[in-house]
């Protein structure tokens, strides 16, 4: 399990699921040292060591929470001992959190390009929030439609879901977004919708996807890791 914080990536896992890999465990108070001398380690991902506790519960809460850290391009993984583990610290931890709804697409035409919408000032996909007792479907379909201007796009199979958190009214929200792949045609005009300040459409290939996916945020690169990763499959 994974979730975004700003820019701060946050992953979940257990030892039992990632016997192939050999990775170095840090203390959380080790953590703790690297993330208050600000050290960069945008290139790197840090394993932390996972416990079950309130107080363990609590820290990884107030971790994402810090405006400092949350606009570093830092990864961190929590390795729990078990699968049970993870899953009990993940419904202690989204506890601490309101939880709303949001659906999205990733959406292709008939040359494989994406349809990317530029929205303060970073590249990202078309998504938006559910509303009260809609469909997850429609609701992805309808934000696509909304915020690109396409007429007709087709929905196609779901891909995993996204997290990631923020602060509205003093209030902590973990945003579960629902994400589908799309099909649209390219034939279609492109109307960005501005009242929810959307600056630009466009139809975009992977190489020109790429040449700008630092404008993006990091969840927005991670979806599209997810996508030509398994294309290679």
């Amino acid at each position: 399990m994974k979730i975004f914080a700003l820019n701060l990536s946050i992953e979940f896992l257990n030892q039992e699921s990632q016997r192939n890999y050999n990775f170095e465990l840090i203390s959380l108070e080790d953590l703790m040292g690297i993330l208050f001398k600000g050290t960069e380690f945008a290139n790197q991902k840090l394993y932390v060591r996972g416990e079950n506790s309130p107080d363990f519960v609590q820290h990884v809460f107030e971790i994402q929470k810090n405006n400092v850290w949350r606009d570093m391009e830092l990864s961190i993984a929590f390795v729990f001992r078990s699968k049970e583990q993870e899953e009990r610290f993940w419904e202690e931890f989204r506890d601490l959190f309101k939880s709303v709804d949001a659906a999205g697409g990733l959406v292709q035409n008939e040359r494989q390009e994406y349809l990317m919408i530029y929205n303060r000032k970073r590249w990202t996909l078309p998504k938006g929030h559910v509303e009260w007792q809609e469909p997850i479907e429609e609701a992805a379909l309808r934000e696509v439609l909304e915020e690109t201007g396409l007429k007709e796009v087709e929905l196609r199979e779901q891909m995993p879901e996204t997290f990631h958190t923020f602060k509205k009214k003093k209030k902590w929200i973990m945003k579960t977004t629902f994400w589908y792949k799309m099909y649209a045609s390219s034939e279609q005009e492109l109307i960005p919708e501005t009242a929810e300040d959307i600056e630009d459409v466009k139809w975009m290939s992977k190489e020109e996807w790429m040449n700008v996916a630092e404008d993006s945020y990091p969840l927005t690169r991670d979806l599209f890791v997810n996508e030509f990763t398994k294309s290679l499959i």
